[in-house]
């Protein structure tokens, strides 16, 4: 079996969560914790190798930066979180300097690395580092909202009583408060989900609202959210790793746009292979093109 290196730069919850799922999926690589924190990250390193005997993970360890420039995906988690009541976009200036700082000293980086973005704002976190690093649009990319999309077939498969896995839509555009739900080609196993009977117009919007407020309630209750973006990044190694050509909502590049917002990417081996096209309403291609304007507020905001 094929062997890999994953560099995970931050090891805070979301990073070492991400480690742990890596574990757990039986994903087979060495794991590379990075983090300023030095004790903290000796000590998620420490907790987590009691895990490694349940998975085809070789090893854990801790490390610097220069550490990673045998990785085949480096995770950047790095950065301030956002607080009760703060958008995502308000967390631009600080984590672009934490971000574009490290691929500074990353530098040189390899040809064939991929750097997979989790800091928020994700979208304007993506953008920056695609362009300090100099790497192809392909091989940068952020987890976008493939969380967004998880959160609302979540929402769907409990108002209709059927299994997540039956759903096929995605949300697009920023992982933020302009995400864009796509309705227009939404289906469960093949069938329009306003086929269904228990499905009324009015709950297409309650659900887009929710998904939205969703992390707002989680940051509130227990100050950060984690598991379920761990889950997503973990899949997205997966894919990675085993070449799988899956299509996930992810934030690339869009030379359209001159932004990185969520679209379906296939993603396989050395990263994105394609950006798949997709059939919008009219309706939804305004919405994307706020989406992604808003987008170039948060970028140019920061420059």
């Amino acid at each position: 079996m094929r062997q890999t290196k994953i560099a995970i730069i931050g090891a805070g919850a979301v990073g070492s969560i991400t480690a742990y799922a890596l574990i757990l999926k039986d994903i087979p690589a060495e794991i590379l914790l990075v983090d300023i924190n030095e004790q903290r990250c000796k000590g998620e390193v420490l907790d987590l190798s009691d895990a490694l005997g349940f998975s085809y993970c070789s090893k854990i360890t801790k490390g610097t930066l220069k550490d990673t420039k045998d990785a085949e995906i480096i995770i950047i988690c790095a950065g301030v979180p956002q607080k009760p009541d703060q958008s995502r976009a308000e967390l631009v200036h600080t984590n672009k300097k934490i971000v574009t700082s490290i691929i500074k000293d990353l530098k040189p980086i390899p040809e064939n690395q991929i750097i997979l973005m989790v800091t928020n704002p994700v979208d304007a976190m993506t953008y920056f580092v695609l362009k300090e690093s100099g790497l192809p649009e392909n091989q940068v990319f952020g987890s976008g909202t493939f969380l967004d999309t998880e959160r609302i077939k979540g929402l769907i498969a409990e108002k209709l009583k059927v299994q997540h896995r039956s759903i096929q839509m995605s949300v697009l555009g920023e992982h933020g408060d302009s995400q864009v739900p796509i309705w227009s080609t939404a289906q469960i196993d093949g069938m329009p989900i306003l086929d269904f009977q228990a499905m009324e117009h009015d709950d297409l919007e309650y659900f887009a609202q929710k998904t939205k407020q969703k992390a707002y309630d989680i940051i509130k209750y227990k100050g950060a959210t984690f598991f379920g973006i761990a889950a997503c990044i973990c899949r997205l190694c997966e894919a990675i790793v085993f070449d799988q050509e899956k299509i996930f909502p992810v934030s690339a590049f869009v030379k359209d746009f001159d932004v990185c917002l969520s679209l379906p990417a296939i993603i396989g081996h050395g990263g994105i292979k394609d950006l798949t096209e997709i059939v919008l309403s009219e309706q939804e291609k305004e919405k994307l093109f706020a989406s992604a304007k808003k987008i170039r507020g948060t970028i140019e905001q920061a420059q």
